[in-house]
């Protein structure tokens, strides 16, 4: 299959944005979340979980550790 320098464009354009969306973003929306699905349906899956109303929770990225810690600092004005 050969591809237009246009279509190497938009798939490098795409995959750039899916690497963002999986490795940097706590909570997705729904057009985000179908957007990584259909990039790779099994990481997806992996990673993202249902926190209702389109909203998706990455747990690539999130950590209950630092949400605690993050909490505990607010708590003690750190």
């Amino acid at each position: 299959m050969n591809m237009t320098p246009e279509e190497i464009y938009q798939v490098q354009q795409d995959h750039k944005e899916y690497q963002r969306l999986i490795n940097t973003v706590e909570i997705l929306t729904q057009a985000e979340y179908e957007f990584c699905k259909a990039w790779d349906d099994e990481e997806t899956w992996n990673y993202l979980f249902d926190l209702t109303g389109g909203r998706w929770l990455n747990t690539n990225v999130y950590s209950e550790a630092e949400h605690h810690d993050h909490i505990y600092r607010m708590e003690c004005g750190l």
